[in-house]
């Protein structure tokens, strides 16, 4: 179990890690307010992954002469209040960066964000006495504590982020903030399930169970990315053809048909168009039937092979 424990937190760690550098390579391209909110959630969260890494690391690597020495005693007591910081760091940022993109009035996003911040204060504050105060001055307790509770509990915080995206996810108007939402939503619910698991089972151990909700938050994020900037930017535009003569696309058709190739989600076609979601679906189903493909992707390669003949 100890061995299973290191590889799964180590490939944790990886994940969290690997997309935040992806992120990082697109602010450098790109210096978008978005990839900036991302970084700000997962710089911390990533170098709090890693933390725990080389602490479970030194733990099992050191002797144990070099775990009893003062070096190593100041690596605790430095180690201990990074990971405070870095834990407390997450939640602001996390908390901020969903309810700044809640589908809700200003009023309720001020009253939220007061509500959140006061909460994560207190937890900061409470972490504080409880591993630093209560320690009696031995920092290999402190730093035990830290990387097997701490982070851990905090954790539970997550779960009224996803409360409240089930809550405000039929009021989403664009995909980006219906995708977010529902993965807030998806990420962290089973958090209520899973945070008794660890109870029962990993309490002791390195890895929790509840660590696989930032994997999967991190393998959200990357295909959120992936739609928005990978695929939504480097569509080609549709090609000057007459698709109503060869496909029997219709003027209202190849209206959506564009709308789709500028990355436009059914929603805010709808709101453009001043139709209804469900017609939108109608029509999408209708040409997607005509051009014989069956979803986004294939239609958007279409086009791109249309225009490249029309161009030759």
């Amino acid at each position: 179990m100890l061995i299973l424990s290191d590889i799964l937190l180590f490939l944790t760690a990886a994940l969290v890690f690997s997309v935040t550098c992806l992120v990082i390579l697109l602010r450098v391209r790109i210096a978008d307010e978005l990839t900036t909110d991302f970084l700000t959630v997962l710089v911390p969260l990533s170098l709090q992954m890693l933390l725990s890494l080389l602490a479970t690391y030194l733990e099992r690597s050191l002797s144990a002469e070099r775990l009893a020495s003062f070096s190593y005693t100041m690596y605790a007591l430095g180690a201990t209040i990074i990971s405070i910081l870095l834990t407390t760091a997450m939640l602001f940022t996390f908390s901020r960066f969903f309810i700044n993109r809640l589908p809700a009035s200003e009023k309720q996003k001020k009253l939220g964000n007061t509500i959140l911040r006061f909460l994560i204060i207190l937890f900061f504050l409470i972490s504080i006495w409880a591993i630093l105060g209560k320690s009696g001055g031995d920092w290999i307790k402190a730093l035990k504590e830290t990387m097997h509770y701490h982070f851990f509990s905090a954790s539970t915080f997550y779960v009224i982020h996803a409360i409240v995206a089930l809550f405000f996810v039929k009021q989403a108007s664009t995909w980006e903030e219906e995708w977010l939402l529902k993965g807030v939503a998806m990420t962290f619910l089973p958090l209520v399930v899973l945070f008794p698991l660890d109870i029962l089972f990993f309490l002791h151990l390195s890895f929790k169970v509840v660590y696989l909700s930032f994997a999967i938050l991190s393998v959200h994020l990357y295909f959120f990315i992936s739609r928005r900037y990978f695929l939504t930017y480097e569509q080609p535009a549709l090609p000057e053809v007459n698709l109503t003569e060869r496909f029997g696309i219709t003027e209202r058709e190849q209206e959506i048909l564009r709308l789709l190739a500028d990355g436009s989600s059914n929603q805010e076609i709808a709101k453009q168009l001043f139709i209804s979601v469900n017609t939108v679906k109608t029509h999408i189903k209708n040409i997607y039937a005509k051009l014989e493909v069956n979803n986004r992707l294939q239609l958007f390669n279409l086009m791109k092979d249309r225009d490249s003949n029309a161009s030759s």
